[in-house]
């Protein structure tokens, strides 16, 4: 591939950065803005006049200056635990001038290519200017925007800011619900989590935690964010209970009370009474007080939700003189019924 080529690739998918073709001039955001005691990878391009096009050869060196005028940061292959340097992680050849900086401060920095020949060239015009912000961001979390429901797959994003490439930024799910994967792009790393939706995880928090490499004190730091599931399903565990109005005896009264699990919560109970094989709706709400007779005294609850439906255990007392003795069934198991 000829030097013209490359250029006009790199001019394409930099499209408004001021890339044309036969010019010298490097390429990179016009500030960067790593946070306090990070170091930071700035990816960099740049273009050549079509006269040093032969001259960019595997021998040329990249400089860089705090300053026009200012020192040379010492490109070390190793990271530095002191003092401002940088590791060139670029390809010249290819007018690739990525650089990760260490141990800088604010200011300006200029790019520099130095060849055994003719190419010489101090890129003055278009500085790196780098300018430290606040501590190290919490990582943004993403969540559906429509109601989920049960039995759904749910997918929850979570990005954070990678600023240094050998140093980058870790992404982790509490709970770890179901699969996660991560993707690094440019300086910033995404994580997604997919699950699928149970009752279970209903008003349980999920946090997304971004670890950090901080320079500055030589140790990870973890900043987390958490977001609480809300997950609609059908009614469960509905069930029936009861109390004997006192005293308990035929003609008296029994105070019946259905409960159930669900989002959203119940919003119809319907109560029903066993009368051989038919089934009689006796009532509405979710507590009811009936008429006790000498037999027939099966009773369950049917809920609703705008999900679904669940009917309840069969609940019946047994009138024994001024006595009583109460007992429920599982209404698919133990009465075969018909509904009329």
């Amino acid at each position: 591939m000829t030097g013209s080529w490359r250029l006009f690739l790199l001019c394409g998918l930099l499209q408004g950065a001021g890339c044309q073709t036969g010019t010298n001039k490097v390429l990179f955001a016009t500030n960067v803005m790593p946070a306090i005691g990070s170091c930071v990878t700035v990816p960099c391009h740049f273009t050549l006049e079509k006269r040093f096009e032969e001259d960019l050869i595997p021998e040329c060196k990249p400089i860089w200056r705090k300053g026009n005028k200012g020192p040379v940061l010492p490109n070390l292959t190793k990271e530095s635990t002191g003092g401002m340097s940088v590791t060139f992680r670029g390809n010249l050849t290819a007018y690739d001038c990525t650089t990760t900086f260490y141990n800088v401060d604010n200011g300006s920095y200029y790019f520099r290519l130095e060849c055994p020949n003719k190419l010489q060239w101090n890129f003055v015009d278009e500085p790196l200017t780098i300018q430290f912000k606040g501590d190290l961001p919490a990582p943004l979390l993403t969540h559906p925007k429509e109601q989920v429901v049960e039995g759904t797959l749910v997918e929850l994003g979570c990005s954070a800011p990678s600023p240094c490439h050998p140093h980058p930024t870790i992404v982790t799910w509490t709970p770890t619900l179901g699969l996660s994967t991560q993707l690094q792009r440019d300086n910033e790393v995404t994580s997604t989590l997919t699950f699928t939706a149970s009752h279970r995880y209903h008003g349980n928090n999920v946090s997304c935690t971004a670890i950090y490499f901080k320079q500055s004190q030589g140790k990870n730091v973890t900043i987390s964010r958490s977001y609480q599931l809300s997950i609609s399903f059908s009614p469960r565990n509905t069930s029936v209970s009861g109390s004997p109005c006192h005293p308990a005896r035929e003609g008296g009264c029994l105070n019946l009370t259905c409960t159930s699990h669900a989002n959203p919560p119940v919003s119809e109970f319907t109560w029903y009474r066993i009368h051989g094989e038919r089934i009689l709706q006796i009532g509405n709400g979710s507590a009811l007080s009936i008429q006790l007779f000498n037999t027939n005294n099966w009773f369950f609850c049917e809920v609703l939700n705008g999900i679904g439906t669940e009917k309840s255990n069969v609940y019946k007392i047994d009138i024994q003189g001024i006595y009583s003795t109460c007992w429920q069934k599982s209404l698919s198991n133990d009465h075969q019924i018909r509904f009329f």
